[in-house]
């Protein structure tokens, strides 16, 4: 009885063309995924060098992908670089630290950098009835940490964390900016609306307490 012996170099052909196959295979797995967080972040209006950096995909890819989706060109002008447009009120400091606490529960998340954004800008969209931030803005909030414009921080008050530029008169998270906006830091209570000028940061009660205290420790000082 004959037997035929396996031809080794017919079989090293074989396995080379299943790797190559396998391995193509796995590219275009790869290079699908990239086009579908490209054309997602497209949709959320990123700019082509944002899409770009993001998916790994070349500018011109990314710029195909604009009209057909969005029936406009890629969006003009430059990505942030300061932190200016977030200083302008406190509504926009505050709207950058939610975004920040979502790309903090994200981040260990198994997922690719334009996946992430997607998911957090999607999340922002929706628990914020009116969201200022771009996806742009979005993507930048956190970087300023990065880069040591802003830094971590925990609120005098709430002594939550939350990231903003450092200031000088102690530390307080734009949440609480907002709620101490009509209420007075001491006891909590409502301050009554008033005119433009200097906001009120404490009630009459409250005032008038730190005045009589401040007058008694002046009056011990001089006996």
């Amino acid at each position: 009885m004959h037997i035929n012996k396996p031809d080794p170099l017919l079989a090293l052909i074989t396995r080379t063309e299943n790797k190559n196959l396998f391995t193509d295979n796995i590219d275009v797995i790869n290079k699908s995924k990239d086009v579908l967080d490209a054309a997602q972040l497209v949709q959320l209006g990123a700019r082509t060098a944002l899409v770009s950096q993001l998916t790994g995909l070349s500018r011109k890819v990314v710029k195909q992908l604009h009209l057909p989706l969005t029936g406009m060109p890629s969006p003009a002008g430059q990505m942030p670089f300061t932190d200016t447009w977030y200083l302008k009120n406190n509504q926009r400091l505050l709207h950058a630290n939610v975004v920040w606490k979502l790309f903090q529960g994200f981040k260990h998340a198994d997922r690719s950098p334009a996946s992430v954004l997607t998911h957090v800008y999607k999340t922002y969209l929706d628990i914020m009835d009116e969201p200022v931030l771009s996806l742009s803005r979005a993507y930048f909030a956190p970087r300023l940490v990065t880069i040591n414009a802003w830094y971590e921080q925990i609120c005098d008050y709430c002594s939550q964390s939350y990231i903003g530029p450092l200031g000088s008169q102690g530390s307080i998270c734009p949440a609480c900016i907002e709620y101490f906006s009509f209420r007075c830091r001491s006891c909590g209570s409502t301050i009554k609306s008033h005119g433009n000028g200097r906001r009120k940061a404490t009630c009459i009660g409250c005032y008038e307490k730190k005045k009589q205290k401040t007058g008694r420790s002046k009056l011990r000082s001089c006996q």
